[in-house]
């Protein structure tokens, strides 16, 4: 197979998009350097690290979106992603483990504390939105991860944003999936830490993995040796290679997502249908296999009575080509008075 010559042109053209994101020398050692000290992990970093921890961990038992940014203002975990991804193109084995470091260490400070409240927090506190949404990870996460990378990247690369924003947007992605596995492993909940490592992975790679793009077509030098180079491409090939891989069982969860809420629409449907005087209260979905189990809760005027269940199971299964099993609570509406 004959491998074909790219055109100066093309080059050039490709150059003229990317080179807005070009800096100097002096800018990128300044960078280098900044990302470089703050990644050490010293006393301040985990001092920031251990509040930022707590406070997003009593936001999500609280179930506070407020309380979760603002643990987010003080979590510190930008300046480890970035030497790592620095260290990727960069081609630099100590850069590489000290931040691999830093964020181990991180990590299990942040899974010791959250861990530790959870057991002060009430069982409601793994039923809360911000806490259910970091328990079942889909593709839309990474692509958010994807951008929080880039932009964090950018914003500590360019002077004339503030570094406090690309805290909060790679401490999104990155620190409430940690205290979301601490809290649920506490609970005895591993399906949902479970959920949450999946997520606090993905944005790893993903935030790792876009940052590093950014740092290239900022043009920061690479290694000058020829190993150091090839070093280089092998560091950013495993780099997309786990991010592909863990894009996997992300399209599969995210594909039973969109599979679930179809049926509930449809459920939806069916029974405002049957019932237009009924007010649906909530629908969850098992798919068990041969058999669609379903529990519904109505507000309704009248009790359903076997017959009128059984036929809305006979209507549900016909649509939904399964045998199905409706467990429906009604929850009865008395009116105290008519109105003129």
């Amino acid at each position: 197979m004959e491998i074909q010559e790219v055109p100066a042109e093309k080059i050039k053209e490709i150059k003229k998009y990317i080179s807005p994101f070009h800096i100097d020398k002096k800018r990128q050692e300044k960078v280098y350097d900044e990302i470089r000290e703050n990644a050490k992990g010293d006393f301040d970093f985990f001092v920031l690290t251990i509040f930022s921890a707590i406070i997003i961990t009593l936001g999500l038992i609280v179930d506070s979106s407020a309380v979760v940014i603002g643990g987010m203002l003080l979590a510190p975990l930008v300046w480890p992603v970035l030497a790592l991804s620095l260290a990727i193109i960069k081609g630099r084995s100590r850069l590489l483990q000290n931040s691999v470091s830093t964020l181990l260490r991180s990590t299990v400070v942040i899974l010791l504390i959250s861990f530790v409240l959870g057991f002060i927090s009430p069982e409601y506190a793994l039923k809360g939105s911000e806490f259910i949404s970091r328990t079942s990870p889909t593709i839309f996460e990474l692509f958010i991860a994807l951008a929080a990378g880039f932009v964090g990247a950018f914003v500590i690369t360019y002077p004339k944003i503030g570094a406090a924003i690309a805290g909060v947007v790679v401490a999104a992605a990155l620190v409430p999936p940690i205290t979301v596995m601490g809290l649920s492993v506490s609970h005895g909940n591993l399906e949902m830490a479970g959920g949450a490592f999946i997520l606090y992975l993905s944005n790893l790679i993903a935030v790792t993995f876009s940052a590093s793009i950014l740092f290239i077509i900022s043009r920061f030098k690479g290694p000058s040796t020829e190993t150091g180079q090839d070093k280089r491409k092998s560091n950013i090939r495993w780099a997309l290679i786990f991010l592909i891989v863990m894009a996997i069982p992300l399209l599969l969860i995210t594909s039973e997502a969109i599979k679930e809420k179809n049926q509930q629409n449809t459920i939806r449907q069916i029974i405002n249908a049957k019932f237009p005087e009924a007010t649906i209260t909530s629908v969850n979905v098992e798919d068990k296999g041969e058999v669609i189990a379903i529990d519904i809760t109505i507000q309704h005027s009248d009790i359903l009575t076997e017959d009128q269940v059984d036929n809305l199971a006979d209507i549900l299964s016909q649509r939904m080509k399964k045998a199905v099993v409706p467990r429906i609570t009604v929850v009865p509406i008395v009116k105290l008075w008519e109105g003129n």
